[in-house]
């Protein structure tokens, strides 16, 4: 199992890179093998220029598979859709 404390480790850069252009991300849940993130975009300048989720996911999965070698699966709950 995953905890939230291992996934926010794991999120750091991810969370660097949808920063540069204003929004955020945040841990919403966590599984044996997949974690569940949030888009936040409140703040964004240009939500627009945010990523769309489903390359979101993938660019978050690869990069957190660093710190989590047991993660599968990211699902990101974008508010845009």
């Amino acid at each position: 199992m995953i905890s939230m404390a291992e996934a926010e480790a794991a999120l750091a850069a991810v969370r660097e890179l949808v920063a540069a252009d204003g929004g955020d991300i945040a841990v919403s849940a966590t599984g044996d093998d997949h974690v569940a993130l949030r888009l936040v975009l409140d703040t964004a300048e240009c939500a627009e220029c945010v990523m769309p989720r489903a390359f979101l996911e993938t660019v978050a999965l690869d990069m957190m598979k660093a710190d989590l070698p047991g993660l599968a699966r990211v699902e990101i709950d974008d508010p845009r859709e």
